[in-house]
């Protein structure tokens, strides 16, 4: 049977723009934009917005974690 309650790690949001980002990374939106240009943290664009991933922040803070052991 499956289950259709998410996770409490999972959200209905799948995307955030620069300012969510960098709240969710405590970093400021600047941080985000060098993050993004030197390919650390990749991103979309859909019209005119830039977005990224939720995944995508996860998967950063994970790679700072092994780097920082």
């Amino acid at each position: 049977m499956a289950n259709d309650a998410e996770s409490p790690m999972e959200s209905p949001i799948m995307l955030v723009d620069r300012q969510e980002a960098a709240r969710l990374l405590s970093v400021s939106p600047g941080t985000i934009d060098n993050l993004r240009t030197r390919g650390e943290l990749p991103s979309i664009k859909i019209g005119a917005r830039r977005l990224y991933d939720l995944s995508d922040l996860r998967q950063y803070i994970k790679a700072l974690k092994v780097i920082h052991k």
